[in-house]
C-alpha cells in the first residue's frame, strides 16, 4: 500500500501545524488510511502507522480548539465567525470532547502508551487514550483535593460570622465558590427560597454551586420559584439511614431529603455522584441541625482546599466546622444571635482555641 506520506514528516507536520482544518485534514486521510490497510489484510504494524498519525492529529485538533471557538477559526477560505460552532469546523461535540481530552493527557504518558502499544504490537487506538485520560482527571482532581495550598490563612482567619438576615448582608459579588444551606422545611418559609436564588446569583463565582436541602412536600413550589433567578443542574439524594420521617398526609416513609443542585451560568466542574450519605441529624448544638458526615459528604464532592464555602442560614455552624476541618474558608450568617455564637465557640473548638475574639464579625441588621 502506497502511503500518503512517511510518519517522520506526518508526525513533525502534525506537531507544528496551526490550522486546524489542516491537522483534521490529516486526521481524516490517516484514519481512511487505517481502515484500507485493516480491509487489505495488513498487519497491525502497518495499520498502526496510519493509527498514530490519526491519535497524533487527534491530540493537536484538541489543542487547537479552544482557540478556535474562542477567536472564531484562523483560515482564509472560511471567513472568521464571531459564533463559531462545532458544526462550522465539520466535527460533532463527542469528537470535540475525546479529542480535548486526549489533549490534557501529560506529554510523557502519551509518548510511553503509543510506544508501549507499538512495540508490543498493540491496536493504537482512541479509545485506549480516552480511557487513560479519565483516569489522569481522576489522579489530578485527588491530588488537587489533597494538596493544601501553601498560603491557606490560620484557621481563626478562615470564618467570617455575620449575624443577621442574609438578603440584607453585603457581601463581595461573585466571591463565593460554593453556597451549602439547611433552610427550614415549613410552608411558611417556602419564600426563602426564592431568596436564595437571588442571593446566590449574587454572590457566587460564575460557574459556583448552591446546594440547597429541602422538603418533599413543597418542593415544586420550591423550585418554581428558584428557576427564575439561577440555572436547576440537579437533584441529589442525601440518605439518611436510620432517620425516617414519616408523611401521614402522603402514606410516605422518608429516609432521604433532596438537595437541589444549582449552578450560576454554566457548571463547568468535575463529574459527581448524585448520593450523599449522613449517619443522623445532630441536634446537639441546634434543633435544625445536620450531621457533620452528610456535610462532609458534600464538601467532598464538590469543593477543593482553600475554597471558599457559605453558609446564609448557618445556625450552630455545622457546614462551618466540617469546612474549617477540610481546610476551606467559610462565612455563615443567621438571624439567631446565639446560634452565631454556638457556632463561634464551635469553630474556636476546631482549632484548639479558647478565648479568641470574633474574626470579621458584622451586623447586618
Amino acid at each position: 500500500m502506497g502511503q500518503l506520506i512517511s510518519i517522520d514528516i506526518a508526525k513533525r507536520q502534525v506537531a507544528s501545524a496551526t490550522d486546524f482544518d489542516e491537522v483534521k485534514d490529516l486526521r481524516d486521510k490517516a484514519e481512511a488510511l487505517r481502515l484500507y490497510a485493516k480491509k487489505a489484510g495488513e498487519g497491525l504494524k502497518q495499520q498502526n502507522l496510519c493509527a498514530e498519525i490519526k491519535i497524533r492529529a487527534e491530540r493537536r485538533c484538541g489543542e487547537l480548539l479552544p482557540d478556535q471557538i474562542k477567536h472564531g477559526g484562523d483560515r482564509i477560505s472560511r471567513p472568521r465567525l464571531a459564533n463559531l460552532t462545532l458544526k462550522n469546523l465539520g466535527i460533532s461535540k463527542y469528537q470535540s470532547h475525546c479529542w480535548q481530552s486526549i489533549a490534557k493527557i501529560p506529554d510523557d504518558i502519551f509518548e510511553t502508551h503509543i510506544a508501549k502499544n507499538k512495540a508490543k504490537n498493540r491496536e493504537l487506538t482512541t479509545a485506549s487514550l480516552l480511557r487513560i485520560a479519565k483516569e489522569q482527571r481522576k489522579k489530578d482532581k485527588d491530588l488537587r483535593k489533597a494538596i493544601i495550598p501553601d498560603d491557606l490563612p490560620s484557621m481563626t482567619e478562615r470564618f467570617e460570622l455575620i449575624h443577621g438576615k442574609f438578603q440584607e448582608v453585603d457581601l463581595e459579588p461573585a466571591s463565593i465558590d460554593i453556597i451549602i444551606t439547611d433552610p427550614p422545611y415549613d410552608k411558611k418559609h417556602v419564600s426563602l427560597y426564592k431568596d436564595l436564588a437571588v442571593f446566590a446569583s449574587d454572590v457566587l463565582k460564575p460557574g459556583g454551586s448552591l446546594l440547597v436541602m429541602s422538603g418533599l412536600y413543597y418542593l415544586p413550589e420550591i423550585l418554581a420559584l428558584m428557576v427564575p433567578h439561577i440555572n436547576y443542574h440537579w437533584t441529589l439524594n442525601y440518605f439518611t439511614p436510620g432517620s425516617t420521617l414519616q408523611l401521614w398526609q402522603r402514606k410516605v416513609m422518608s429516609c432521604w431529603k433532596p438537595v437541589i443542585w444549582f449552578v450560576k451560568g454554566k457548571y463547568c466542574g468535575g463529574w459527581i455522584k448524585d448520593v450523599c450519605k449522613s449517619n443522623g441529624p445532630d441536634k446537639g448544638h441546634h434543633k435544625m441541625g445536620q450531621s457533620e458526615s452528610g456535610m462532609a459528604d458534600l464538601i467532598e464532592k464538590f469543593t477543593y482546599p482553600g475554597q471558599t464555602i457559605c453558609d446564609p442560614l448557618c445556625g450552630a455552624g455545622t457546614v462551618g466546622v466540617v469546612a474549617l476541618k477540610m481546610n476551606r474558608h467559610f462565612i455563615g450568617i443567621d438571624v439567631d444571635k446565639q446560634a452565631i455564637e454556638t457556632a463561634k465557640i464551635r469553630f474556636l473548638e476546631v482549632g484548639g482555641y479558647e478565648e479568641k475574639p470574633m474574626p470579621k464579625s458584622k451586623e447586618a441588621i
